[in-house]
């Protein structure tokens, strides 16, 4: 975890947001994307108005890359990228490995949105918060107070509000709503809750955020079908560009803005 602000060191009293990625471990463009995003802030500090404002008024949790081991192993079996290992590494005893982390998350787990098979992609554990990476994120989480909250994967170029378990608005739409339809007024993602604009997905990570924390979180697919998990080398950087905006104005949202 890495935290940013124009005093790193020191716990300021300043609205806190939090930017994660690969839960995925097939989903690199995520942490290249959170990854861009510092190297804007930190190299147009002073300049760049947005970049000063946001580390001078915020602090921001980064999370660069939520499952090494499923990473690890993506890296190692093809060490120039293309690996398509989703999960993490568990064990499951039974021949079959891994478990989807972001269907682990102790809200709403267990529905028609994951699978209780141990060899599907989206094998919820066995049991809500079985795994370590989200118990670290849930402790990390639960020791801070996140007012937005970004956890980025790949792809659809989409831009996903709570809630994920369930074809319905949460609570605060109108609110959430504004704040997700400034993030993506440049780049053009629609936007709207994860099940009704994707699919059912239950116990991932912005529904925590929302429904245990109240923190506004989206889930960002970043890229199109055809950049896909590993995009070419020639795409990074473009994929990453279009997000500035949008993390800017999330990261914004955190306090009065």
């Amino acid at each position: 975890m890495i935290r940013v602000s124009d005093n790193p060191d020191v716990d300021e009293d300043e609205p806190e947001a939090r930017i994660d990625a690969m839960h995925h471990a097939r989903e690199p463009q995520g942490m290249q994307t959170t990854l861009y995003f510092l190297s804007y802030l930190f190299e147009e500090y002073g300049s760049d108005p947005v970049a000063t404002y946001l580390l001078d008024e915020r602090e921001l949790y980064v999370v660069p890359c939520v499952n090494p081991d499923g990473y690890e192993f993506n890296r190692s079996q093809a060490p120039g990228g293309g690996g398509l290992w989703r999960k993490n590494r568990r064990n499951n005893g039974d021949g079959t490995r891994g478990v989807d982390l972001n269907r682990n998350y102790p809200f709403q787990w267990g529905g028609n949105g994951s699978s209780g098979s141990t060899s599907s992609e989206t094998y919820r554990g066995p049991s809500p918060s079985s795994e370590p990476e989200t118990q670290a994120m849930i402790q990390f989480i639960s020791s801070r107070a996140f007012e937005t909250a970004l956890s980025v994967h790949t792809f659809s170029d989409l831009w996903l509000a709570p809630w994920g378990y369930g074809e319905a608005f949460p609570p605060d739409w109108s609110e959430i709503q504004e704040v997700g339809d400034l993030a993506v007024e440049e780049n053009g993602y629609p936007h709207a809750p994860g099940a009704i604009l994707l699919y059912v997905a239950d116990g991932v990570t912005f529904d925590y955020d929302y429904g245990v924390h109240g923190t506004f979180g989206w889930t960002p697919e970043l890229g199109s079908q055809n950049d896909g998990f590993w995009p070419p080398q020639s795409r990074i950087v473009p994929l990453a560009e279009e997000d500035v905006l949008a993390f800017a104005r999330t990261v914004l949202a955190a306090g009065a803005w």
